[in-house]
């Protein structure tokens, strides 16, 4: 009877015994986190809800960067399940691109239309104001108005530069037609006009979870090697547009580029890759961080030496320019 009572005693200590073996594995290796839906999708795990209010909050003021009275919200509430999963893989998602697809967002623009065309698009009902005034005492009987309009993305928005040109050109074409007395001979000058193309690729946010198109704009001004020494690829798009990270990888430099690219950020991507984001109106990551691909890491700007808004793209192989549509293509 004794020598039962310790078999059953021994075995119970040993199941104990590895069920607490086994617990503390699990531990080990799994951590755990919420696993999210929005609208019934699954958008990725995350350590706890207040790192996802973290990640909202990001692209939130990304959107509020752009204008500061934009509408931002999520059709319907997350829903969180909580689970277990490896450390690797809150590493390896995409949460930020995947969330960013659920945002949606609500801009008010002001519109100057003359003669029935738009001509100028902007966020401030001041600023419209302003021009459609300086307009109407250039020329008291045009035809212009202001209209009001709702959209959830914010795109060709005019800047004060093109807005100027722009008034300049209407009133010039306004003016009384005067007759010259004579008829001079036609000068002739020699000018090189470049006209901007359009990548007609797929410009989506992601494609397989590690590589994201740079902008929300597809606009390219200048290919590469458009002129002699241009390695990269020239997007444009308006002042403080965000400007994604490429791919996953450390911020290698942040800062003002002595060389022309004026506000800079560069990306290693491991084994001598490395992106170039040059330009910028501003930067929010620095030296020495770690980003996601598809991470808000600049906006899109005209420092340094550039003619207007937008994102200088490149890519370097261990220190030499490449073909950077040789990398946009895989997207």
């Amino acid at each position: 009877m004794l020598s039962t009572l310790r078999f059953i005693l021994f075995t119970a200590i040993s199941l104990v015994m590895i069920f607490t073996a086994v617990y503390l594995t699990v531990l080990n290796t799994y951590k755990p986190a919420v696993k999210t839906y929005i609208n019934g999708e699954f958008i990725g795990y995350f350590s706890d809800e207040q790192q996802f209010d973290e990640v909202y909050n990001d692209l939130v003021a990304e959107k509020q960067n752009i204008d500061e009275n934009v509408k931002v919200y999520l059709e319907s509430e997350p829903t969180f399940e909580q689970s277990y999963i490896r450390d690797s893989l809150l590493e390896e998602q995409n949460v930020y691109t995947n969330l960013r697809a659920e945002i949606k967002t609500e801009y008010t623009i002001y519109e100057l239309v003359v003669d029935g065309e738009k001509q100028m698009t902007f966020t401030a009902e001041d600023q419209a104001e302003d021009y459609i005034n300086q307009l109407k005492a250039e020329v008291s009987d045009i035809n212009a108005n202001i209209e009001v309009e709702k959209v959830s993305e914010l795109e060709d928005v005019t800047s004060t530069e093109r807005a100027d040109d722009i008034l300049a050109g209407i009133v010039d074409r306004n003016k009384p037609v005067e007759i010259p007395k004579e008829e001079e001979e036609p000068q002739t000058t020699n000018t090189t006009q470049y006209t901007a193309s359009v990548y007609n690729g797929t410009v989506a946010s992601v494609a397989d979870g590690t590589k994201v198109w740079p902008t929300v704009y597809s606009r390219i001004n200048c290919d590469y090697l458009g002129y002699y020494g241009h390695n990269g690829v020239d997007i444009g798009g308006a002042s403080g547009t965000p400007i994604y990270a490429y791919m996953g990888g450390t911020v290698t430099f942040s800062g003002w580029d002595t060389t022309g690219y004026g506000n800079c950020i560069k990306i290693s991507h491991g084994n001598g890759l490395v992106t170039i984001y040059a330009h910028c109106s501003a930067l929010y990551v620095s030296a020495g961080q770690q980003v996601s691909a598809g991470q808000t890491i600049a906006g899109i700007g005209m420092t340094g030496w550039a003619t207007g808004n937008h994102l200088h793209f490149e890519v370097r192989v261990n220190g030499v320019p490449v073909n950077p549509w040789t990398y946009l293509n895989q997207i």
